[in-house]
């Protein structure tokens, strides 16, 4: 749950939100800088691919992988998915390769998703991933609410499904963060409704002036 929640706060800042105003949220040395910057990707394609401005649009499955049997199996179990899906969830595959050998791979798979070359794995770097194959599952409020470093089509619809569980979701009223309400800091009540928050400095603020975060 702490790797999820990492990486919720890493998507969260890319995705623009709030978060510059909060100086008590974890992470928040990093808030208000350009989390984005230098993520346009090369497509096996041909075509620039902005990585960044799809976090907080829509439901993301964001696959990181080399050019090996592991990554191969962890890409075809993704497929398997994307085929299977009836969700609006869009794949993306990102190969910590050159244009070439991303391309190689991509063909070779047969892979229906999209796939960009990451030869210096800024993605990697981005989303705190430590190895390869990784998967993240992306709510269309840009919460990571589900991370595997084993994947298979078992696992891979098992994200799918925590995609769709929107109730789960809720956005901190202090800083503007979309959090997992099972993997919240904690949670305050006012006026009969719960709130939820990414670490206990939004919360006291909160408990101390619910008023004035929620006139926001």
């Amino acid at each position: 749950m702490k790797l999820i929640l990492a990486i919720a706060m890493a998507l969260t800042m890319a995705a623009g939100s709030a978060l510059a105003q909060c100086g008590g949220c974890p992470g928040a040395a990093g808030c208000g800088a350009s989390q984005t910057a230098g993520l346009k990707l090369v497509a096996v394609g041909g075509d620039t691919f902005d990585l960044g401005k799809l976090v907080g649009k829509h439901p993301l499955v964001l696959l990181l992988a080399g050019t090996d049997k592991t990554s191969r199996a962890a890409a075809i179990a993704v497929q398997k998915a994307y085929a299977a899906t009836g969700q609006p969830a869009q794949f993306v595959g990102i190969i910590n390769a050159g244009l070439k050998a991303a391309r190689t791979v991509a063909r070779g798979w047969k892979l229906g998703y999209t796939v960009l070359s990451d030869p210096q794995k800024k993605a990697m770097a981005w989303l705190r991933a430590d190895a390869v194959p990784f998967a993240v599952f992306v709510n269309a409020a840009g919460l990571a609410v589900r991370a595997d470093v084993s994947i298979t089509p078992e696992t891979v619809a098992d994200g799918l499904k925590a995609l769709a569980q929107n109730e789960e979701s809720a956005v901190d009223p202090v800083c503007g963060m979309a959090v997992n309400q099972k993997g919240a800091a904690g949670g305050a009540s006012f006026q009969g409704k719960t709130y939820y928050f990414c670490g206990a400095a939004c919360k006291d603020r909160f408990e101390k002036e619910p008023q004035k975060y929620l006139s926001q």
